[in-house]
Order: structure tokens, then C-alpha cells, then sequence
């Protein structure tokens, strides 16, 4: 039987993802030098970018021509979306699809304003009899627009026969680039249930740097790990210099010299769309950050054109047999034109728990005590130089000069420390490698057993759980624990991990235990006779963990999400407040604030509002959403009102409310004008009507 090794099946696999359609060199959809504002497999919130968007220079009115033989198969004019849009089915049986636009040509137009007509609504969905409408290549179909969603441009979609959105760039439709696409941040996230970064996070983003004028990029620090984790990368591409920021066609990453993940552009699922919040860091995403791909398979994901090269999901550390030392890393980002950048990275993967554990520690005099320590692997396989003694002074730490290092036997150490209270110092092993790699071990010494009641409790909602932290302006070395409450029951304690004297921090798992938390209560010691607590009042739910979930917020507010609606089991906040200036504000409700802002949903979730105030206006009154950029309420498209109740669909958390719509639409843009004669008895009136609530 014959082996085909790892190596050649990956290539294999590089092979079959990189085959495009065969087709000959198409003629692009305007008859000018194309310029691309948006590319295929661009961040949408909730979607992918299912074409490429091209530039029309700010204008209206460009001509659009056929770039194949075929038929018109569907017509349709939206407020939304596409606005007016037009689908081609071409000879070749792959359809080509044109949105925003602002007319269609005279045979065309003529069927959607019969439509329109005859139905006395401007919004048609037409779906075509085959060759009906014949359309010859180079034929003027269109104008170009601004119709549905955004500024003047042309969304241009090319799909196979089974309605699949392929990519254009490499199927037919060329460019002239020679652009490179850019680095500028890797992220690194860890992926176990509970593990911190030093300073308490779960995710991390380092500047890179460019290497000359070759468009190469590295990583000047080197990171140490020893729990599984997984790469992201900030980067994009360009088809110009200047030109505006779009997705990356493939990327792949190597960990030495090794295949380990890829991610390539070349077709899309609309079954599969919402799942751009699992390809890109959501989280970044929200911020504004919108090129930060993720190169590990998350939860859910079902995403085709992201692999890993084993059963790993792209998550180094998964496996639990890496191998323990410094390991080599690179990422290839390339274009769909041959244009490519790399970036180099090392990291040290180390053992799960310290490298170094206190032997045992022997006080020589008032102010003087020697410690001992023996490694549990060898520190030369980690390629350590140096290791130091570092104090904890607040939340910083700094190094000791007081300390004597001695190398024992056996790759044993020995510290001797001399200073003023020694026994209440918190100390900490810092080991210094090549290339300025870093290690934190252990923390050790001066954790009283109780510390000050002066601190603060901090909560937040991470993408994998809930991130508690601890925080003193003062002196406080004591170990700690957290109580979680549901009323008067006791749900679970956890324990804090101490950063410094002064912070603990911890990632709660939504755990089915926590599926609703009222209550943190912090306690300075570990021991559950000692009281001196700060209690700090919550609104916490696990979502997701059953089929069917139905939570009552308050007395009004009915939030309904199940397994189903989410990808994973996650918390959110969901709290009730009043303004005394509601009604000049428009608000027919209290307001309801679902924490974090962004979370990923696979389904909308539904919320259900009662009225509680009897308002004239109540029948006026939609569920909307507090776009806090803008200062702008968003009403919600599936609003209802009902015997004083208002439903809607939610995506994702933020502020919302019922709001009352008082204001008339605005008439813009009217093309004839007040008190003026015209002799035209089949005079056109074009006008824009804006509803400012609904965003229409």
C-alpha cells in the first residue's frame, strides 16, 4: 500500500482549495480602470462580503455593461441591502450579480415599473422566465447607484450555478496589482478553560516590525507559553498603494517549517455567512478593527475554506506531546495576483506547571533567608541565561539587588535575600532568555493568610468566560477568594490567581452553576471564617445552555435565546435602568443594557417588551437599539407593537428601549421645484423620502 506523507497530503489538500474555475479572462462590469473599494470575504457585521465593491468616484450614473452572454433571471428594488439590483445568468451557467444601482436599462426597467405599478409597491423581488431577457456581452444593462446600503459604488458578485458566491479576482476577472499585503499586529489567545496572561487577560496584540524594502515583517519578542493557545493576525491588502484596505486572499501559517493552518478566500457559504464572527476577532471587529483574522478553528465555525493541518483546530498546545523548547513560526499573507509578505515569530513552549519549585527556605537571620530551588526540566531546553529574584512593589514588579544567585548541583539554585521584612515580601522568579524571551515563574513567599478589606471588584465579559479581578491601593500579599450568589444560595467559590500584592484576577467558565449570578463577594483570605468582604451586585446569565431559554429582566423586559441562537455556552449582562429625562428623549420604556456590547450569535434573539407607562403614543412605539457612536436610536427591523407590547429580533448586546416615532419622514432631493411650470407631460419626479427612526 502506498504512504503519501503529511507534507504531500497538505499540499494535496493546498492544491484542491486553490482550484479555481477554469475560465478565460472576463471583461469587468465598467468600462474604465477598476478600482476596488471592498473585497471578497471583507468583514460585515453579521456576514461576509459576498463580492468586490467597485469605485465610481462618488458619482451616480455610471454605465454598466454585460461581461457575458445570457439572461436577465432576477430584478429587485429594496430600501435595504442591494437597493435596486440585477442578476445575470450568463451562457457559461455562472450568474453575475449588480447591486446599488440607481436604474436599469429601458426593456428592463419597463418590467419592474409594470411590477410596481400594478402592486402599488416600490419593493419587487422579480424572478425572470429563462431567455425572457437576452443580454449580449458588452450590452448596457445599468447605471450605477446608491441605492439600499452605503455610498456610490457597485457591488459585483460572480456564483456558480448552485448559487455559491465565488471569487472573482481568480476566477476571470483581472487586475493590475502589484501590491503587497501589509502586517501590522499578531494577537496571541489562550484557548484553555482558565489560564491568564500575566496581566490578566486572555488576549494579547504586539506591533510587528518591517524587515528593509522586501515587505518581509517579524516579531521582535519572543513569548513564552505552557498552555495551549492560537495565532491571530492583524493584516490586509490593497490593489493599489493607496488604495483602500481589503481582505487577504489566503494566509498560512507554519510552525517549523511545518503546514499548521490556513485560511483562503476563494468561495463562500451563505449557509455558513454568520460565522465571519468566528473567521475575524469579533471582539476587535466591534472596536473598529475589522482585518484581524483569527488563524484557529473556534467553536462553530463551520467555514470551509479554514483548515488546519490536523486535528489540532490551529491551537498549538492542544495535543499535550509539543515538544518543550523554542520553536520557529511564520505566517504567508498572499494576494490573488502572486503578490506575498511573511512574517517570522519564535516562541518558547514550556511545562504545564512552574520550572522552578521552592525545595525549601531557611532563615539565616533577622533579615536575612535563603531559598532553594530545583527545576522540573531542564532550563537549558528553554534556553535560559538568567534567573533573578523580583519583588512585588504595588502592581509593578522590580528586581532585587540584595539578592545572591548560586548555581547548585543538578541544575539547582539557591537565593539568598537580605532586606527589611523579608517574610512579608511577595518575590517572584524571573528568567531571562535569547532573543530577550521572558519567563515568569512561580510566585512565592509573603502570602499572609488575611489582607485588607480596601479593595475593589471588577467584572467583565470576555469571549470565553468571565474575567474577575482584585484590586488594592495597598499592601495586600493575601491570598484570595470569590463567592458567587444567587440570592442567599451560594453557587460556587473560586480563587484568584495573585498577579501582584495589590491584583488577583480569574476567568470563570459559564459554567451551568452560574447560570445566574446576582451577587461577587471577595474575601482577602482563603479562610471562610474570616468576614472582612466586598460584595459587589450583578445581573449575570449563562446563555446557551439549554435548548430553550426564557429570562425576566425586571418586571417588563422578556429576553428569549436558547443553544440554538449562540455558538457556545457564554455570560451576559442584562440590566435595567430609568431616566428621569425619558420622555423627552422619546422613550416609551425603561432602558435595558445587554453587556458586552459585542457577542457572537448564530441566531437573532428575541425580546419581548411590556409598556409599563399607558402612553397615548404607545401604537408609534418600536423596539430600537442606542448606536452610542452616533448618538442615534436604531429601530429594530422586525419591530412590532401589540396590545402594549413591543417584540423585535436582537444580534448582539448594547442599550435598548421602546422608542416613540413622533417625527414625520424628510423629503430630500425633490428634482422639480416649488411654484415652477413644466411643459413635460411625462415629467419624472425623483426624490429621496429619509425616515430618520428606521434608518429607511
Amino acid at each position: 500500500m502506498m504512504k503519501v506523507s503529511t507534507r504531500i497530503r497538505w499540499l494535496l489538500v493546498m492544491v484542491v482549495g486553490m482550484a479555481g474555475v477554469s475560465r478565460a479572462e472576463m471583461d469587468w462590469p465598467l468600462r474604465e480602470d477598476i478600482d476596488l473599494s471592498s473585497g471578497f470575504g471583507d468583514y460585515r457585521p453579521g456576514h461576509f462580503h459576498f463580492g468586490v465593491d467597485l469605485r465610481t468616484g462618488g458619482t451616480i450614473g455610471k454605465s454598466l455593461y454585460s461581461p457575458i452572454d445570457g439572461y436577465v433571471m432576477r430584478v429587485r428594488t429594496s430600501y435595504i441591502g442591494y437597493g435596486k439590483s440585477l442578476y445575470i445568468r450568463g451562457d457559461d451557467s455562472f450568474i453575475y450579480v449588480f447591486g446599488h444601482l440607481a436604474d436599469f436599462n429601458g426593456p428592463i426597467d419597463q418590467i419592474v415599473k409594470t411590477a410596481q405599478q400594478a402592486t402599488r409597491r416600490y419593493a419587487q423581488d422579480l424572478e425572470l422566465p429563462r431567455d425572457s431577457v437576452r443580454v449580449k456581452r458588452g450590452e448596457f444593462i445599468a447605471y450605477s447607484g446608491q441605492t439600499g446600503a452605503g455610498p456610490p459604488h457597485v457591488q459585483f458578485e460572480v456564483r456558480t450555478t448552485e448559487n455559491v458566491p465565488i471569487n472573482p479576482l481568480i476566477n476571470g476577472f483581472e487586475l493590475p496589482d502589484t501590491v503587497k499585503p501589509v502586517f501590522e499586529r499578531i494577537g496571541f489567545q489562550l484557548l484553555d478553560e482558565r489560564s491568564l496572561f500575566d496581566d490578566g487577560t486572555r488576549k494579547m496584540f504586539l506591533d510587528v516590525t518591517r524587515v528593509g524594502k522586501s515587505g518581509q515583517y517579524r516579531l521582535d519578542t519572543v513569548l513564552y507559553f505552557h498552555q495551549p493557545f492560537g495565532i491571530l493576525v492583524d493584516c490586509y491588502d490593497r490593489m493599489r498603494s493607496s488604495g483602500m484596505k481589503q481582505a487577504v486572499h489566503r494566509l498560512s501559517l507554519f510552525i517549523d517549517d511545518r503546514p499548521f493552518y490556513e485560511v483562503v478566500f476563494d468561495s463562500l457559504d451563505f449557509s455558513t455567512t454568520k460565522t465571519v464572527g468566528l473567521e475575524y476577532d469579533y471582539f476587535e471587529a466591534a472596536d473598529g478593527r475589522e482585518e484581524v483574522r483569527t488563524l484557529f478553528k473556534k467553536d462553530g465555525n463551520a467555514f470551509k475554506g479554514s483548515r488546519a493541518s490536523g486535528s489540532h483546530r490551529g491551537v498549538f498546545g492542544l495535543s499535550g506531546a509539543e515538544r518543550i523548547g523554542w520553536h520557529q513560526a511564520r505566517v504567508v499573507a498572499e494576494d490573488c495576483f502572486g503578490n506575498s509578505v511573511q512574517l517570522d515569530f519564535e516562541f518558547v513552549w514550556g511545562p504545564a506547571g512552574d520550572i522552578y519549585r521552592v525545595d525549601s527556605t531557611v532563615s539565616v537571620a533577622a533579615d536575612t533567608t535563603l531559598f532553594y530551588f530545583s527545576p522540573s526540566i531542564d532550563p537549558k531546553s528553554l534556553g535560559i541565561d538568567s534567573v533573578r529574584v523580583f519583588l512585588s512593589r504595588g502592581q509593578m514588579w522590580g528586581p532585587v539587588i540584595s539578592a545572591i544567585v548560586t548555581q547548585l548541583g543538578d541544575g539547582k539554585l539557591s537565593f539568598r535575600l537580605k532586606g527589611y521584612q523579608i517574610e512579608t515580601a511577595v518575590l517572584r522568579l524571573f528568567m531571562f532568555g535569547r532573543r530577550g524571551c521572558l519567563i515568569r515563574d512561580n510566585i512565592f513567599n509573603g502570602l499572609l493568610k488575611k489582607g485588607t478589606a480596601k479593595f475593589a471588584v471588577k467584572h467583565e465579559i470576555v469571549e470565553d468566560g468571565l474575567l474577575i479581578t482584585l484590586e488594592s491601593t495597598g499592601k495586600n500579599a493575601a491570598q484570595s477568594r470569590l463567592d458567587l450568589y444567587h440570592g442567599d444560595s451560594l453557587l460556587g467559590t473560586e480563587y484568584p490567581t495573585c498577579l501582584s500584592i495589590a491584583r488577583f484576577a480569574c476567568l470563570i467558565p459559564p459554567l451551568p452553576q452560574y447560570r445566574r449570578v446576582d451577587r461577587l463577594v471577595a474575601v482577602m483570605s482563603l479562610d471562610t471564617a474570616y468576614r472582612s468582604v466586598v460584595s459587589d451586585s450583578v445581573n449575570l446569565y449563562v446563555v446557551g445552555l439549554e435548548e430553550k431559554e426564557k429570562f425576566e429582566v425586571g418586571k417588563h423586559l422578556t429576553v428569549q435565546i436558547g443553544r440554538n441562537r449562540v455558538y457556545r455556552p457564554q455570560f451576559v449582562e442584562i440590566g435595567e435602568h430609568t431616566l428621569m429625562t425619558r420622555s423627552r428623549l422619546g422613550l416609551n420604556s425603561p432602558y435595558y443594557k445587554v453587556s458586552p456590547n459585542a457577542f457572537i450569535c448564530r441566531e437573532d434573539f428575541d425580546l419581548t417588551l411590556r409598556l409599563p407607562y399607558g402612553h397615548p403614543s404607545d401604537d408609534r412605539s418600536g423596539l430600537c437599539w442606542l448606536d452610542e457612536q452616533a448618538d442615534h436610536w436604531v429601530w429594530l427591523r422586525d419591530s412590532r407593537f401589540s396590545d402594549g407590547v413591543v417584540t423585535a429580533s436582537a444580534s448582539g448586546g448594547g442599550i435598548y428601549a421602546a422608542v416613540m416615532d413622533n417625527e414625520l419622514p424628510r423629503l430630500k432631493y425633490l428634482s422639480v421645484g416649488d411654484q415652477r411650470r413644466y411643459q413635460n407631460r411625462r415629467l419624472a419626479v425623483n426624490f429621496v423620502i429619509e425616515d430618520t427612526l428606521s434608518g429607511i
